[in-house]
């Protein structure tokens, strides 16, 4: 495992714990009616998928000069190929669960933004340390 992807997946399992347990307060805070019996699973979900497109990412990069133009080429497929699986997932959520589907996708939504902030920082980052080691 290459030491990109474990940086990644340390952060992401931080982030994770951390939209858990700040998710789970705000629900039952806000609306404990509401408050979702599988929400754990949505920041699980952002983790694993998070966690496989990266893999994919590192492995699909090599050397050379135009390491950080197929990194972004390599990101920005994984995030269109992530919001297409996550749409398809919360529709098939709602549709089996029959909750209320506002709080799901709000609950969704924000996740999905939370971790899309993550990655594009991520990403960013090392796309700038790749680009200044290879000049």
């Amino acid at each position: 495992m290459s030491v990109t992807l474990r940086k990644y997946l340390f952060g992401t399992a931080l982030l994770t714990v951390l939209t858990v347990g700040l998710g789970a307060w705000l629900f039952h805070a806000v609306r404990p009616a509401l408050l979702l019996a599988d929400y754990i699973w949505m920041p699980l979900y952002f983790y694993v998928v998070g966690a496989l497109l990266m893999a994919g990412v590192v492995r699909n990069c090599g050397e050379g000069n135009q390491q950080a133009k197929k990194l972004l080429q390599s990101y920005l497929l994984a995030r269109i190929i992530k919001l297409f699986v996550s749409v398809i997932v919360v529709v098939a959520f709602c549709l089996a669960v029959r909750t209320e589907v506002t709080v799901v996708v709000a609950a969704f939504v924000i996740n999905y933004l939370v971790y899309l902030v993550y990655d594009s920082w991520f990403f960013s980052h090392l796309g700038k340390r790749r680009k200044m080691e290879n000049v």
